[in-house]
């Protein structure tokens, strides 16, 4: 149960209240606290009881109730929740995209770009299911191009076979796409997966016309479980700002998935459309609520997912071990615009001066 006071404290307390068990989530919000509907026990931010009107101040103080919790961060518009041992809590990580003390360009947008789904309308699902589908370069080829129609009318979905490769990083894993375009230019992009469940994607509108070098990811983006069979996502967007300083009006997302061509995201679509045009949402989570990996039978082409899983497995493995898993930072020198590995480049075709003629 997640709330803020009046005077601004965020607190994250254990749902029901530790009196009879009413839920806080009907409690009302004070200055200092949260106030149960039931019989009117007051808690702090930090879950520490601090008012019982139904006892004297001596039974409450001899009480010494303090509701289970847990420590709140908040940072670009989202409050993160840390839940694990209190006294192994890390420092937030300082991701290159949001940290605004290296860039002033952009405003930071806490956003749910999908509404109450994940990246491509995804909901009804297991979280990992989805989350490997940032590193499976080739479904970008196959579902949203050659089986659906371009879905998403830029370069990433042109004619032509690009060049896929897939490798981890010092954060996580990543696709490498290499693809001559059209119009004679070239493309060169990074998809990157963050553990445990960052996904940076590029701009998936690119449209491979002007220049550009390491042009990164606009969002950070989380897979985040609900439980075991749903999810959603959530973004920090770094918004451009326009030269009053404000945030760029017309701007999109690098990933808003809504086009005009790409109608994946109406759930309530025709069963028969979404047989002949599926997207995301009718691949994924028809791969059953829990995808059975003993089922499965990769190629050299999901190679970005095995790197994931065992990434996934290796992070566990240490956790089981008393050990940190990846990207936990502890050193508030290091954390600073860690560099993230997620961009599109476009490079125009050499051409000769009049000096070289």
């Amino acid at each position: 149960m997640v709330f803020r006071d009046r005077a601004g404290n965020v607190g994250c307390l254990e749902l029901h209240c530790p009196h009879r068990g009413t839920s806080l989530e009907y409690g009302r919000v004070e200055e200092d606290g949260l106030r149960c509907c039931y019989h009117s026990w007051k808690f702090a931010a930090d879950g520490k009881c601090v008012d019982m009107p139904c006892e004297t101040p001596k039974f409450r103080e001899k009480m010494d109730v303090c509701q289970p919790g847990y420590p709140t961060h908040e940072f670009g518009g989202l409050i993160f929740v840390y839940m694990g041992p209190p006294a192994e809590m890390p420092l937030f990580p300082m991701y290159d995209i949001y940290d605004t003390r290296y860039r002033g360009d952009v405003v930071l947008r806490g956003m749910r770009l999908w509404e109450d789904h994940a990246i491509g309308f995804v909901r009804d699902c297991n979280w990992l299911q989805h989350y490997e589908n940032v590193v499976d370069a080739y479904h970008l080829l196959i579902l949203h191009a050659a089986n659906s129609g371009d879905q998403f009318g830029s370069v990433v979905t042109t004619s032509g076979w690009p060049e896929l490769t897939f490798e981890e990083t010092d954060l996580g894993v990543r696709y490498n796409m290499l693809r001559d375009l059209p119009n004679g230019n070239f493309l060169e992009r990074h998809a990157e997966v963050v553990l445990p469940n960052i996904a940076l994607i590029p701009s998936i509108h690119e449209q491979g016309v002007d220049a550009k070098e390491e042009f990164r990811a606009t969002e950070v983006s989380w897979a985040v479980p609900v439980d075991n069979e749903h999810l959603y996502g959530i973004s920090i967007v770094a918004w451009p700002k326009d030269k009053n300083g404000e945030p760029l009006e017309g701007w999109k997302p690098g990933i808003d998935t809504v086009t005009e061509i790409r109608l994946g995201n109406l759930r309530n679509r025709p069963y028969e459309e979404k047989q002949r045009y599926p997207d995301d949402m009718e691949a994924q989570e028809s791969q059953r609520p829990i995808a059975v990996h003993a089922l499965e039978n990769l190629g050299t082409s999901d190679r970005g997912i095995v790197l994931l899983r065992r990434a996934l497995k290796k992070a566990v493995e240490a956790v089981a071990a008393g050990k940190d898993p990846a990207n936990i930072v502890r050193d508030e020198a290091d954390n600073h615009a860690i560099k993230t590995h997620a961009w599109n480049t476009v490079r125009l075709p050499d051409i000769p001066s009049e000096a070289a003629e």
